[in-house]
């Protein structure tokens, strides 16, 4: 099997992603695991967790290291790239902003979006919106864009649109310093608010006025899951899945925040449990179908 290919692909590296991918290697298969920040940064903040059993009072930090540590120690193949679009077909594709990938099984693990999606923002997915400057910017050079970024990371494709695009606003939504960026990339402290234009964006609408663009690239630590696989069931604003964790695409199962609540650890172990098992499963009865 090449380097980049994979028996079970699992995407997010929160509770649900580890738990997974620590049986999915136990069970002895070739397991990626795509995570591109530094693991549940949610759970990291946590003060104090006394609700997971056998563990109690534990920092949040202290519980995540402990579920990286195990997990890592079984070797997974770590990827620290953000998945940005997943294919069926007789394997799955799956593209980041630097590689393509393939899977036989995938496991969405994505958390939940942590911020309210724009008025427009999916009207113009694919017309102006866009996910990935990587993927994306070169449609855009010589041209107004804007960058909605909500991790430090939107910093380095902030400075690469700057290479290629004539203007760059930049709308850091966290706190921090921010590096030097080249003259053309402009710092904008305006709270992003809806998306416009008629068949192509037009404009960013702010809490102060419209920028005038060209493109929108919405920078979150995790996309709208709809957006990286389209056609999946959702209930409402999470994955629809069955007690399997399968989704309404055969060999994707999904576990974790991202199915719904409770948003709790022990639920997002549990699920991310069972969906390995359902994808290994799936995979056997696969290979026996062949």
């Amino acid at each position: 099997m090449a380097d980049n290919q994979f028996d079970i692909a699992i995407i997010g590296g929160g509770p649900a992603g580890l738990s997974a991918a620590l049986t999915g290697r136990i069970r002895n298969k070739r397991v990626a695991l795509f995570e591109h920040l530094d693991f549940s940064q949610k759970l990291q903040k946590a003060h104090l967790v006394d609700n997971y059993l056998g563990i109690p009072q534990i920092t949040g930090a202290g519980l995540m290291q402990q579920f990286s540590s195990h997990c890592l120690a079984h070797q997974p193949t770590l990827i620290k790239e953000k998945v940005v679009n997943v294919f069926p077909g007789d394997v799955f594709t799956l593209l980041t902003p630097q590689t393509t990938y393939e899977a036989k099984a995938v496991i969405l693990a994505t958390g939940v979006v942590a911020t309210a999606i724009f008025a427009g923002e999916r009207d113009f997915l694919g017309r102006g919106v866009s996910y990935c400057a990587t993927c994306d910017g070169m449609f855009y050079k010589g041209k107004d864009v804007a960058v909605v970024s909500y991790t430090a990371e939107g910093e380095h494709e902030a400075a690469f649109l700057g290479e290629i695009c004539r203007n760059v606003h930049y709308l850091p939504q966290y706190k921090g310093e921010f590096a030097p960026m080249r003259s053309n990339v402009k710092l904008v402290t305006d709270r992003p608010a809806a998306v416009k234009g008629d068949t192509q964006v037009d404009a960013l609408v702010t809490d102060k006025g419209e920028l005038k663009v060209d493109g929108i690239f919405i920078l979150r630590q995790s996309d709208p899951v709809e957006n990286i696989l389209a056609g999946i069931e959702l209930d409402g604003e999470v994955i629809k899945v069955k007690r399997d964790m399968s989704t309404s695409i055969p060999g994707v199962f999904a576990a974790g925040d991202c199915t719904g609540k409770p948003w709790q650890i022990a639920k997002a172990t549990g699920e991310g449990l069972v969906a390995v098992l359902s994808a290994i499963a799936y995979l056997e009865g696969h290979t026996k179908r062949v």
